[in-house]
């Protein structure tokens, strides 16, 4: 009679062990490429915004679009709907962890720079024309996660985060990434500037621009 071999119950074992090994070594790796094309897909949402802006500055004789200081109902996104093909895919982070919410108040996952969107404090220019270097000039960043879901946080207070009395209190860091995130893409976010380039900065980048007092959001 012919005898079949079959795998004994140690041997179920080890394969069963061997196979979550892999599986425990290569979930990490899976992870780290989806997060990879997320950031790029950010990455990519952020270059749409920047040329958006500027045709939308290029016909509005140079001006930022408008912010929730004048209009409560959606976004400062939505105005450079005409100039992009598809505003409600670009306006929100694939990373973002309140996407789904953020879609349906008509907000966006990117905020402008106050001192753009903010006519009359100290150092603003809120004319695309007037800003001398804008390869050095942020334009949006990435919100924060903790942001109120809500249309009128479309912009960020950045001309607040280097006062004297919040650097000299401290608060400067806890200010920043109340308003943005520093840290969304593996410890670093996406960071708009007004020529149109995107930079990925890690956020220990950031807190080294904090500690030496380098008010990194102002117009250049």
């Amino acid at each position: 009679m012919r005898r079949h071999r079959a795998f004994t119950l140690v041997e179920l074992l080890v394969v069963i062990a061997i196979i979550g090994i892999l599986i425990a070594l290569l979930l990490p790796a899976i992870q780290a490429a989806r997060e990879s094309a997320r950031r790029v897909n950010c990455a990519s949402n952020m270059r749409q915004i920047g040329l958006a802006m500027n045709q939308f500055c290029d016909a509005h004789q140079g001006q930022f679009p408008e912010t929730s200081h004048t209009n409560l109902a959606r976004s400062w996104i939505f105005t450079l709907a005409p100039f992009m093909e598809s505003c409600d895919q670009i306006r929100i982070c694939p990373t973002d962890p309140k996407a789904v919410d953020r879609r349906a108040a008509l907000m966006s996952s990117y905020v402008m720079n106050g001192y753009l969107a903010t006519p009359g404090i100290p150092g603003a220019i809120t004319n695309f024309k007037r800003l001398q270097a804008k390869s050095k000039t942020i334009e949006v960043f990435e919100i924060a996660d903790t942001a109120p879901v809500d249309p009128s946080a479309d912009h960020v207070h950045s001309y607040d985060w280097f006062t004297n009395s919040e650097v000299k209190a401290g608060r400067t860091w806890a200010d920043i990434n109340y308003d943005i995130t520093t840290s969304r893409h593996s410890e670093a976010a996406n960071y708009l500037y007004a020529d149109g380039h995107v930079e990925l900065i890690d956020s220990l980048t950031i807190a080294q621009w904090v500690a030496a007092v380098n008010n990194f959001p102002k117009p250049q």
